[in-house]
């Protein structure tokens, strides 16, 4: 009779408490230096985000007006505003603020009176939703800008236009190096609008509005 050979069980092995600790220890370490950075990386993709968004805003309006050439004092312009997308006409709410006042809409000034009338010849041209909460902003004077025939933003006459706008989060306006998390969206009188993270231009927009930002 042939006798096969025994199978030998292979023995299982676990962890051992030791490795186990181990492995939670390097887990907690990556996951306490990643968690600060995604934090930061989403607040900055929400600051960016806006502040691209209103620079869009800006060039939508500054080409419209252009393209239509309306006879001054009217043109085409943006203004900040807490009902965006009410079915009447929406209204200009001043200066740009955290919350429902963190929206803007793109609209004719046929009349040049710095006020949307959504009719025929004043239609709404684009709708901007509010800004996340976590985001606070500043600006100077009426919080409405407007651009003429030859793409130069409207001097101050019964309202005074915004020049400066800034967004920040919870960090403020503190610098890391050369750059600060905060945004400023300025535009020139001639009408060109640029976005900065100058820590320097950012701070002496901050003056001009006379506000901190948180």
């Amino acid at each position: 009779m042939c006798a096969y050979p025994k199978l030998s069980t292979p023995r299982q092995r676990g962890f051992t408490l030791m490795e186990l600790m181990v492995v939670l220890a390097i887990a907690g370490l990556i996951l306490g230096l990643a968690v600060p950075n995604m934090r930061d990386f989403m607040r900055n993709n929400r600051l960016a985000g806006g502040a691209n968004e209103l620079l869009a805003a800006l060039s939508v309006a500054r080409s419209e007006a252009i393209k239509r050439q309306l006879p001054l004092p009217g043109g085409v312009a943006v203004c900040a505003t807490s009902d965006p997308d009410t079915d009447s006409t929406p209204s200009c709410s001043g200066a740009w603020a955290a919350g429902a006042s963190s929206a803007w809409i793109v609209w004719v000034d046929a009349d040049g009176d710095w006020a949307p009338d959504n009719n025929a010849a004043e239609p709404v041209l684009a709708r901007y939703t509010a800004l996340d909460d976590s985001i606070t902003l500043r600006s100077d004077n009426d919080g409405v800008v407007r651009y003429s025939l030859t793409g130069f933003a409207s001097p101050a006459d019964a309202t005074t236009p915004t020049r400066n706008v800034v967004m920040c989060d919870v960090r403020g306006t503190a610098a890391a190096g050369a750059t600060s998390p905060a945004r400023l969206v300025q535009i020139s009188p001639t009408g060109r609008a640029r976005v900065s993270r100058t820590p320097a231009d950012i701070n002496t927009a901050l003056t001009a509005i006379g506000a901190t930002c948180p």
